[in-house]
């Protein structure tokens, strides 16, 4: 393996939250020859400097979840359990699954003893979240509703949403605000009657 390539990508893994797409590698690596640029990768790969996760991405060992799912759907926003546990909502956090939302075509990546799912929801109901470090989060919230929504659908979770969700933690006029945007009559007395708003 080269190791100026290595030392490459570890110059900048930091910056890069250990995520690569293969972008990304081609401009780090300045190679412009498509044979020669896969056997460098390759190389990293075998070195265990980098992995893969999907085609087009890479990870280091060391990486950061929610960037990753950025990466690979830039339209979509971190939520449910994974949003919960962050504020304090929920006591389980999930520790082999994130998942997200967005308003394009549902996909579910499977690699590395991961899943990330994005689920599909309708345009108008993207809303509620904001960017850090370059990971859209929903907050609270819409995550809490995001919750309920989905579980309607069928969507099962490693926490039971009647006695494990705190809603002592949430803000219900922010609740109010965001459930009257849910076109679902049913939705709306479900999701009321589960976080005890008037």
């Amino acid at each position: 393996m080269n190791m100026e390539d290595a030392g490459r990508v570890e110059a900048v893994r930091a910056a890069q939250r250990g995520v690569f797409t293969k972008t990304d590698l081609q401009v780090l690596l300045g190679e412009r020859h498509p044979a020669a640029f896969t056997r460098r990768i390759q190389a990293l790969v075998r070195a265990g400097v980098l992995r893969r996760f999907v085609r087009g991405i890479y990870v280091h060992s060391e990486f950061d979840m929610p960037t990753l799912s950025q990466r690979l759907a830039a339209d979509s926003y971190i939520s449910f359990g994974n949003v919960l546990a962050r504020h304090l909502v929920i006591g389980t956090r999930p520790e082999h699954q994130l998942l997200a939302a967005k308003p394009g075509r549902a996909h579910v990546y499977r690699s590395l003893d991961l899943e990330i799912a994005h689920l599909h929801i309708a345009p108008h109901l993207d809303f509620g979240h904001s960017v850090e470090n370059g990971v859209r989060w929903a907050d609270a919230e819409k995550a809490a509703l995001d919750t309920l929504y989905f579980h309607l659908r069928g969507r099962r979770y490693p926490f039971d949403i009647y006695s494990d969700i705190d809603i002592a933690r949430l803000d219900k006029a922010r609740l109010t605000a965001y459930l009257s945007r849910f076109r679902n009559p049913k939705f709306a007395t479900f999701a009321r009657g589960v976080l005890e708003l008037a």
